[in-house]
């Protein structure tokens, strides 16, 4: 195979259908994912053949691929992974310098969402950094709300089911047909927003990193209100313009959060 500098292109187009596999955006057929991925049949046939014999797809009787055992390894190393993503890390420093205000990262992990990264803002009156680590009430906050929006019904389910939705104060959204109209909403704008939902004086944006329609972080601004109210959609925009850019290529298809539980990977 060619390689183009320390790209191989043989390597590339594996992903690529590997990918187009995971997606499930085709019929999953040979000739299906050679005519998505810009293959030639046998060049795809050749490839897929090499990642069902890894492990990484499985050919089924009828023809049709999925994925592979090997790929609950990857999966479970992912969930295991806690650590702030090389890749993100300068997200944070430029959400601070773009804003000014109090920034922090998180991803979903184990059924709830962890702060991997946080870093103080640069006005004078700004809102305390949250500690890093697992935290409550996902439904009363920006990137907790991010999050749930995009999980299948019966993950929203399973979670509420766990962690009840309390009060927090006179904003927080309580009744389940308000929060998922406010998911809707959520979905609609492709980032989320909470005014007091979880402390008093306090508002944040949120919006969603994204690799190939997979949510895999969310970028988050924790605001006082007055500062909130007089710059609000500059904020947004400005969050939503850094988790964009390190976001890659996504499909047509609606943006989803990936659940890993045990070994398998579901949507």
């Amino acid at each position: 195979m060619t390689e183009n500098g320390t790209k191989v292109q043989s390597v590339s187009r594996a992903v690529r259908l590997l990918m187009l596999v995971a997606g499930k955006t085709t019929e999953n057929t040979n000739v299906a994912l050679a005519a998505a991925a810009g293959l030639a049949v046998p060049t795809s046939h050749h490839l897929l053949s090499t990642l069902v014999e890894e492990g990484l797809l499985y050919r089924d009787a009828e023809a049709r691929y999925s994925l592979g055992p090997k790929t609950a390894v990857l999966a479970s190393a992912l969930e295991d992974e806690n650590d702030v993503p090389g890749f993100l890390a300068s997200g944070l420093s430029e959400l601070v310098a773009a804003t000014g205000e109090t920034s922090y990262l998180a991803i979903w992990r184990s059924g709830a969402v962890r702060l991997v990264a946080a870093s103080a803002g640069s006005h004078s009156v700004q809102v305390a950094v949250p500690p890093d680590g697992q935290y409550r009430h996902a439904h009363a906050r920006a990137s907790g709300k991010l999050f749930l929006a995009h999980l299948a019904s019966g993950a929203v389910d399973k979670y509420f089911s766990k962690h009840p939705c309390e009060p927090l104060t006179e904003h927080t959204l309580t009744a389940r047909v308000e929060i998922e109209q406010n998911f809707a909403l959520i979905r609609e704008r492709c980032y989320s927003v909470e005014e007091e939902e979880f402390q008093l004086g306090v508002c944040c944006v949120s919006a969603p990193v994204h690799s190939e329609g997979v949510i895999i972080a969310a970028f988050t601004i924790s605001v006082p209100t007055a500062r909130w109210v007089a710059n609000r959609d500059r904020l947004i925009a400005e969050t939503v313009r850094v988790a964009s850019a390190l976001s890659t290529a996504s499909t047509s298809r609606p943006l989803s959060l990936a659940v890993i539980e045990g070994s398998s990977i579901s949507e």
